[in-house]
């Protein structure tokens, strides 16, 4: 006559054990090691680089998806571009129309591919950092190009790079 007698019973769970016992419920830790903005980030870039890849427009040039950026509430995603070669600011806004034509399909691969409660608004924008890189070198090849100018005239001293300077 032994009895088969359990620990608890089978329709507590471990919220409710620990809500009897006074003990605080530990929340298992993650392996995750950055915030989820980064991650749906990532996501989406992934995503909207891939339509892009399979859309056939011939406005949109060789366009690299250079980045997203997903607000904390997840409403508004800004998709950062860039295009291959130098464009005109008349180019950039035909891109940018173009771009704006496929907003509402490449919000549709996002809500298809991605788990999200809502589907971010997609806003295009060119990318600062690429321009702003764009800018520098171009104003580091005029300086280069303006030295050797210089050095013609005998206004810049000849430097040597045998030996140490004053030698």
């Amino acid at each position: 006559p032994t009895k088969n007698v359990k620990s608890r019973s089978p329709d507590l769970d471990c919220k409710t054990m620990a809500k009897r016992s006074g003990q605080r419920r530990v929340r298992p830790q993650t392996t995750r090691t950055y915030p989820r903005t980064a991650r749906l980030n990532a996501l989406l870039q992934e995503i909207v680089a891939a339509y892009f890849e399979r859309a056939d427009d011939d406005r949109i040039g060789f366009l690299t998806i250079t980045g997203v950026d997903i607000d904390r509430d997840l409403n508004v995603a800004d998709v950062y571009v860039s295009l291959f070669g130098s464009s005109t600011p008349e180019e950039d806004a035909d891109l940018l129309d173009a771009l704006a034509g496929h907003r509402k399909a490449v919000q549709r691969a996002i809500a298809d591919q991605a788990k999200l409660r809502k589907t971010p608004e997609v806003v295009f924008s060119f990318d600062p950092g690429v321009r702003a890189g764009a800018r520098v070198e171009e104003i580091l090849r005029e300086i280069s190009d303006a030295a050797p100018a210089e050095q013609a005239d005998g206004d810049v001293p000849e430097k040597s790079l045998d030996g140490p300077p004053g030698q």
